[in-house]
């Protein structure tokens, strides 16, 4: 359904996107241009509704009949996510995934598409914006980090020997809720250093490229911050699954564990049942 070939022209589009749209707004938004959505932590910017739209209008052109899922489109209007387990090839956007950072002037944001058949991932990209290079992987075929043009083969397990105590990885333990909460507490005291970077992007680029041993997500995971990533994540080595065990699904709610190793996945599951 897709080739490299696509693949890269498709990478094309973010990074025209990103000089066009993205980058000439970064640290130059002006507070009407900023929006909340949920709260004053969930922002959206001029530069995420442009670049989305930016980037649809050239996969309508280039691929008339696929289904578009972008996370700005679908706030307003979510009924296209219900055709997505139907549709023969689809395209999943964040336009900029980390918009906190990209609203307040850090480097840690990223353009996410991911491209399915029929529910099933097999394309997907992690754009940089800032320094043109990107992560991407082919269902079947591996993940790679393409950087100046040179595409270097992703494997996870880097640090798959040391302790959990001795490792460095990711949790977005702020969020935890009720009851949860002093589970995560005793969770976090045995799982060495641990940074919540709110952005799945910087996370996954983290993860894939062997700098962290894990990252974990939580409550409501939606497709356009993890379809992507999760093709990318899987074909560079990484053991996936929520915590009951079950793969990623579209939109599910629970906790995501993303480790280095399938051993690393069970200690850190282990952790919160």
């Amino acid at each position: 359904m897709i080739n490299e070939v696509q693949l890269h022209q498709l990478a094309d589009i973010c990074r025209l996107a990103s000089d066009v749209e993205i980058l000439p707004r970064f640290r130059h938004l002006g507070e009407e241009q900023v929006e909340q959505k949920q709260n004053h932590n969930d922002l959206v910017t001029i530069a995420d509704k442009a670049a989305e739209t930016f980037i649809m209008a050239k996969l309508r052109a280039m691929f008339p009949d696929a289904l578009l899922i972008g996370e700005e489109s679908v706030y307003a209007d979510d009924s296209a996510l219900a055709l997505f387990n139907e549709a023969e090839l689809s395209f999943v956007l964040d336009p900029i995934d980390g918009t906190w950072h990209y609203a307040n002037g850090s480097v840690n944001f990223g353009v996410m598409l991911g491209i399915a058949h029929f529910g099933e991932m097999i394309g997907g990209i992690i754009f940089e914006p800032v320094t043109g290079d990107y992560l991407w992987a082919i269902k079947g075929k591996g993940a790679f980090d393409r950087i100046k043009g040179v595409d270097h083969p992703l494997r996870v397990g880097r640090h798959a020997d040391l302790a959990l105590s001795d490792t460095i990885g990711c949790y977005s333990f702020g969020v935890t809720k009720g009851t949860e909460r002093d589970k995560a507490v005793k969770a976090v005291m045995q799982m060495g250093r641990i940074m919540d970077y709110r952005c799945a992007a910087a996370e996954y680029r983290l993860l894939v490229t062997g700098a962290i041993s894990y990252t974990i997500f939580q409550n409501t995971l939606n497709l356009w911050d993890h379809g992507a990533g999760q093709l990318i994540a899987t074909e560079a080595g990484a053991c996936s699954k929520m915590l009951n065990g079950q793969p990623y699904e579209a939109q599910i709610n629970g906790k995501l564990i993303v480790a280095e190793s399938d051993a690393r996945w069970e200690e850190l599951a282990a952790l919160f049942r």
